[in-house]
């Protein structure tokens, strides 16, 4: 049995998805920077996810998918 606790306050959840954006920005770097690529390459691919990140939020959208 999993019990998952949900935050209970606006407060709590605007903590709780920057620790989750946080995480996942994290993550994505660690694994760019993984990559068996130039580091030219590495830098093109962030700039991209940059400004697919930019043109999401521009157009309103609150996921993205990559």
């Amino acid at each position: 049995e999993i019990f998952v606790h949900y935050p209970d306050t606006p407060e709590k959840q605007e903590q709780l998805d920057a620790r989750v954006a946080q995480f996942h920005a994290e993550y994505v770097a660690q694994y760019i920077d993984h990559l068996k690529c130039p580091m030219e390459q590495k830098l093109k691919l962030i700039d991209a996810i940059a400004q697919t990140v930019r043109n999401n939020n521009s157009a309103g959208e609150t996921s993205t998918r990559l």
